[in-house]
Order: structure tokens, then sequence, then C-alpha cells
């Protein structure tokens, strides 16, 4: 039976058995006539077993009785017995038997069913026959058969009517008492009978309800009307007895609420059904709460994953989950998720689901490894609940992705040990090879390592490389302008990351094609400045695609800037080792100097104080000397500042006391000193004795170079203008010695002096590579 297109149930034909036609007998005279016609208007059909010829006769009324496939020979148990409902099947057979015994009356009287469980459907028949008997012996039995299926149906719905007033007292107690309402359907006339509740929960008045199928399904909203047309048919049709559905119900006010309907369908002895009881719940705040829990469920910022504890089975999951996992939800849902587990990480899975399986009550947080769709591992943070409600195990776990805070960590460790191993190092190689193999290994890359970069030469040169198959790779030199793309954007200070080289060609240009014909297809290249200027290029590759995350390039920088801090503090004690040396020979050239100007000065002295005033003015000179000298990076200075410092002590700021002239020439240190001594004994004298012992005398220093054969030549000359008259000295004192063989001996050549009238005149001339021995 169906609803809908289908008639209404209670106009449903049950259909009526076929007209008598056949006849019983071969008797032509009126009572074989008034006999047929009182058969047929019984609705008898008539059978004749022959024990003697073992022949069955069924008239056309009992063959249309037991339905079609009726063969003209008829046989007892093909035809009869079989056709029987399995559950009276042998107590027919035995009664039968019992009948065909001689001893007694040879009466058989039975009823029974045909059809039933998948067979057409169940009627009743009442079977009464007679035997007879010749020399003891059963020889024919004549009997027929009557249909009583009405019969029996109506004594079964009499016989619940008989409980009725006890069972519908309860029913209306039971519907008064409850919130939910209730709902009688008798599905022969088609009358449903509601309770209160339909008025106080949405509405109806009594006077607006209908009083078929057709107002209760005309409320219902149209988009879930034909679920439940198709629902109630089927469980009308078929053999079940419960139903069951959620959909919106027509409110009085014109809203619609969302309603869980439940019925139970009553049947009779044959399985017809004619009466549903049901009750309809409200879940419109269920809906709503359910519906905020898909929302927070499905646009969660972690995985979630709800499924059966003992199975392991996906029940359910959320989006997010899918992509932690990189895969869609079709791949996860109804299968076990111990397939997202690594294969090593097995043990520890199978504990748990130990656990899960005996139904125990877990609210547990910890840390474990999934493995991808696409094989990469990762790690997650998991929160799992499990509980017990009623029969049933329910389990929920909230996956949150921390793979790059392990990652994070684990940089975090390789930096502090990179730090703890470059500390004690004390060779560039040493340094590059530790750093890149924590580099490659750190990353997981296929090949990590550091470059020296040599723009002048266009070179870049790998000394030291890390494998990850443990083979160290040969030193190699490559030329700059086999990937012009790249160095162009590492001079520009840029971190050069591609994922996929096969993929930037338009970007990287050559560079890609050289790339992967060397077997990279990722690559991450920091560079190393200094001044500006390209030094160096920390890199790690990948001979597949691979993305390189923030933290990853992050961790690479610092990876660059403490690997070059540590080749920078690495060149600075070299630097320093050389500073050492070289302040050691100076400190002692210098205590040599001063030991030798301290002799000289205090020889044949007869004038102490006079003595400690040249001392002093001597050493202040040299320390001037030394002071320029090392305000540079190298031990050298220029001509100019040289004679300028020790000039400075006889400088008493009138206009055109000085003039120097000569072009810029940087001398070494040895010279340097020697030059600013001979300048300091010339200015003592001057201001003794001539050109500065006037206000108006003038002292002149010029120098210049000339060019020869084999060396330059340098030239300085001191002209003293103003002063008093010029008297050669009778005796020559440490200070003239000083000026005439000082610097000769510093740079190899010769100092003349000169006492002409109008001032003394002070030559040098000595190889340029005298005064620049040093550089």
């Amino acid at each position: 039976m169906t609803i809908a297109k289908a008639p209404p149930l209670h106009q449903r034909s049950r259909g009526d058995p076929p007209s008598l036609q056949a006849t019983v007998g071969k008797s032509n005279g009126d009572d074989d006539s008034r006999l047929r016609l009182a058969l047929e208007a019984a609705a008898i059909g008539v059978y004749d077993h022959d024990f003697l010829s073992g022949t069955l006769h069924w008239d056309e009324r009992l063959r249309g009785m037991f339905g079609g496939g009726v063969k003209e020979s008829v046989s007892f148990v093909g035809d009869f017995l079989d056709r029987l409902h399995p559950d009276d099947r042998d107590r027919v057979d035995s009664e039968f038997r019992t009948s065909l015994d001689p001893t007694g009356d040879g009466i058989f009287v039975s009823e029974y069913r045909i059809g039933g469980f998948d067979g057409p459907p169940v009627r009743w028949f009442a079977d009464t026959g007679r035997c007879m008997f010749l020399d003891g012996r059963p020889i024919r039995m004549v009997g027929a058969v009557r249909d009583i299926t009405a019969d029996r149906r109506n004594a079964a719905r009499m016989q619940g009517g008989i409980d009725a007033g006890s069972v519908d007292e309860r029913y209306r107690l039971i519907a008064r008492a409850t919130n939910d309402v209730i709902w009688d359907w008798d599905l022969d006339r088609d009358e449903i009978v509601w309770n209160e509740a339909l008025q106080t929960s949405y509405g109806w008045p009594p006077g607006h309800v209908g009083p078929g199928s057709a107002w209760w399904l005309g409320n219902i909203h149209p988009e879930d009307r034909p679920s439940v047309f198709a629902g109630l048919n089927a469980i009308l049709e078929g053999r079940a007895d419960q139903w069951s559905r959620q959909y919106r119900f027509l409110r009085v006010d014109g809203s619609y609420a969302d309603v869980l309907d439940r019925g139970y369908v009553v049947r009779d002895a044959e399985g017809v059904p004619f009466r549903m009881i049901g009750s309809m719940l409200d879940v419109t705040v269920r809906s709503q709460l359910e519906a905020q829990f898909r929302a927070v469920f499905e646009g969660a910022n972690v995985g979630i994953v709800q499924f059966d504890p003992r199975s392991v089975l996906a029940l359910r999951v959320n989006a997010k989950l899918c992509e932690i996992w990189g895969a869609p939800e079709s791949e996860i849902v109804g299968r076990s998720l111990a397939q997202w587990t690594p294969t090593e990480d097995a043990a520890e899975r199978e504990a748990l689901h130990r656990r899960l399986a005996t139904g125990e009550t877990m609210q547990d947080r910890f840390e474990k490894r999934y493995r991808r769709r696409d094989g990469r591992i990762i790690w997650a943070r998991v929160n799992l609940v499990s509980q017990t409600l009623g029969d049933s195990v329910h389990a929920t776990a909230m996956i949150e992705d921390i793979t790059e805070e392990k990652l994070a960590d684990v940089r975090r460790e390789a930096l502090i040990n990179l730090g703890d191993r470059l500390r004690d190092l004390r060779s560039n190689s040493d340094i590059v090879a530790v750093t890149a193999e924590i580099l490659g290994r750190t990353l997981g890359a296929t090949r990590a390592g550091y470059g020296m970069v040599d723009l002048t030469a266009g070179l870049l040169t790998v000394a030291h490389s890390w494998s990850f198959d443990g083979q160290a790779p040969p030193a190699r030199t490559m030329k700059l302008d086999e990937f012009p793309a790249s160095i162009a954007s590492l001079q520009r200070g840029e971190v050069l990351a591609v994922p996929d080289l096969g993929a930037a060609r338009e970007t990287l240009e050559a560079d890609a094609k050289l790339y992967i014909a060397r077997g990279v297809r990722a690559v991450i290249s920091v560079p190393l400045l200094q001044r500006g200027r390209l030094v160096g290029v920390l890199y790690a590759t990948e001979a597949s695609p691979r993305f390189w995350t923030h933290g990853e390039v992050a961790f690479v920088r610092e990876v660059a800037e403490r690997a070059w801090s540590g080749l920078t503090r690495i060149e600075a004690d070299e630097q320093q080792r050389i500073l050492n040396r070289e302040l050691s020979h100076r400190m002692k050239n210098t205590l040599a100097m001063v030991q030798a100007i301290a002799s000289q000065s205090l020889r044949n002295v007869t004038d102490i104080e006079a003595a400690k005033h040249a001392l002093a003015a001597r050493l202040i000179a040299l320390g001037k000397a030394h002071d320029i000298l090392l305000t540079g990076e190298r031990e050298s200075a220029g001509i100019a500042a040289v004679v300028t410092s020790a000039l400075s002590l006889h400088d008493d700021h009138q206009p055109g006391r000085f003039h120097l002239n000569g072009p810029e020439i940087v001398i070494g240190s040895k010279a340097a000193l020697s030059l600013a001594l001979m300048m300091h004994e010339l200015a003592t004298n001057a201001a003794k004795y001539g050109a500065l012992s006037r206000s108006d005398g003038r002292v002149t220093v010029e120098w210049s170079v000339v060019p020869g054969d084999e060396d330059d030549t340098l030239h300085l000359r001191w002209t003293e203008q103003g002063g008093p008259p010029v008297v050669t000295p009778s005796t020559r004192g440490f200070g003239s010695r000083l000026i005439e063989r000082g610097l000769a001996g510093a740079v190899g050549g010769e100092v003349s002096i000169a006492y002409e009238p109008d001032g003394l005149v002070c030559r040098v001339a000595a190889p340029l590579t005298g005064f620049q021995a040093t550089l």
C-alpha cells in the first residue's frame, strides 16, 4: 500500500476471489445443479483424492484459491503441502495422516495458512474432508476448503478490542503527561486522532485540524514532503514495524518547527497494517544547537574526527582535518584511522586502540606523528575524549598540526649546537664544514654548503659541502656568469628560495636549466655581504620540489649570520696575531730608538736641565709620529701628516710661519719616525738660532719625486728665511748628527745641511722605495 499518488488507504481493495466455474462429479441432474450453486455461493473449493489410483483432483474453485501455477495433475506434496505456511506444514500433514487411520472416524478437519514470509500474502483456509475405507484400508477422501481469512482478521481485531478499554485509558494518560504530540492513525478509514499537544506546541486548535493524513502531510515543508512520503510508503508496504523521520512541520503562525516523528505500525495476523501510532517531538532548539555545532565543527581551526572507538573507523571529519592529512573526506570517513599512523609508531597506536576498545572513558592530551596522504610525516597535538552513552561508546579527537612548532624546536637546538661547535673551531674550513652539516641535517636537505665569492675573478669556490648520503662532494669552482640571475639577486642581498626550479624558468632564465641538469629541483641560498660586496653564499638544495617555509628561511639566515660571525672571528683572530707580532716588533724598534736618543742626548752633558728638555722634546716628537702611524689601518702615514705633526710643537699660529708643499706620498713607519725626529730637530734649532727665533721668520718644507731609470727619487728641502745671520757652528751636537744620519740611515739616502746667508737649508735625497719600505 502506498501514500501520495495511490488512493487513500481506507479505499484500498483487498480483492475478491475468482468465481467458481468447476463442477463436482459428472451428474447433470437438479441435485448436482443445486449443489454446484451452493458451493459457489459459499466460496468453497472441492477436492477428491483417490488413493487406489493415486490421483488428486481439485475443482477450478480450489485451484483459484491456491493460486496460479497448479498443473492439471495435482500433487499432494508439491501442490498442497509445499504451498502451506512453513509453520503449519508439519501439523497439517500429521492431522491428514491421522484421518487415514481405519480405527478412527476418518474425519479430517484443519485450519491452515498459505503464503507468508517472502511469498504471496497470507490467507487462512478451513479444510474438512471425509475418508472412505474398504477392507480396513483408505481408498478415497472427498473434502471441501473454505477461505476464512476475513473471519480470522475480524476475530483478531475483536480480540484487540477486548483489552482496548484499559489500553486506551493508559494511552490517554500518557498523551496528557507528555509534551510530545501523540497521533493515532486508522489506516483503513484514514483517520488521525491527535492529542492536546498539537495545539499547545504548534498552535493548531481542533477545529483547524483535518481528520485524515492529507492535512498532516500537507503541513510538512514542501522540500521534506517527498522523503516523508517515501519513508511511509516503504514501511507500510514492507515488513518493518518502526518508522522515524526528521522534517519541518508548519506551525499555525506560518513558521516551521524542526520535528522528530516516530511511529509504530500495528499489523493483523497476516501482516497487513491497519493502525499506526506515533509521537512528534519538537527538536527546533536541538537543530539550532546542532547547526551551531556543525558551524563550529566545520569552521574550527583544528582538525576534528569523530570515530567508533572499538573499530577505530572514522565517522565524521571536518575540512581542517582533511587539510592536515592532505586527503579528501571520502578517503577518511568509513576507514580505519590506523592508516594515518606511521608504521614505526604502530606499537603506541595499538596500545591506545586497545584502551579505546575496552570502552574506557578517556580524556587525554598527547603528541603523535601522522603520515599525510603525500607521504610526508607531520607532528600533531591530540586532544582525545571518549565516553560511554548507554550501550555505545563515542570518541572525538581534536588534532592540531604542530609540525612547524616541532621543527622550530629542532632548528633552535641546531642553532645552539652550531654556536657551541663554532666557538671551539680555529679554521675557516672547519667552520664551513660544520655549518654545512648542521644546515643540511636540520633541513633534511639533499645537499648543503658554503661558497666563497671572488667578484673580481668572477668565481665561486665551494671548498667544503655536505651530502645526505654521507658522500662529501669534491671541492669545485664555478663561474659566476653561469648563474647570472641568481648572482644578481644575491648581490642585492636577497635570499633566493625557489620551491620548484622546473616552474621558475621564466624568473631564473638559464640558471634553472643548469640547476636541474645538476640534479637540483629546489634551492635556498643566503648571501654574505662585506661592506656591500658579495663575499660568500650559504645554500641548501633538494633533488625534488620542496616548499621553503618562513621558519626555514629565517633559520638559514640565522645559520648564515652565525657562520659569518665565526669566519669573522677567525679573521679577526688572525689579524690580532699579526698585530701582536707587529706591535712586538715596533716596540723593540721604538725602545731601541728611545735608547739611542737618550744616550746621545745625555752624552757629554754640562747642563742637566737643558738636556732634560731636549730629551723630552725629542720623545714627544717620536710619540706624535707613532700617533700618526696608529691612526691608519696599515703601518704607514702620509708625508704631509708626519711633517705637520712634528712641527706642531713649534707652531705659534702666526700666519705664514710654515709653508708645506708637495704631492701626497705614503711612507713607511721607519721613514716616518726618522723624518719626524729630523723635522723636530730642525725646528728646535730654528727656534733657538734660526728663522723661528724671529717673529717674522719663515720655514718652507718642499718635496717632490723625480723619476729614475731604476727607482724614483724623493727630494725634500728645508729652507729658513727671515732669521738672524747664519753662522756655521764650531761644534756638532747630537741634534746635528740626528739630522744628518737618522733619516739617511733609515731610508738609504743622503742628507746635507748648508748654512747659507739667508738661512739654513737642509736637503734630503733618497730612493722612494726606501721611504716606503714597510708598505
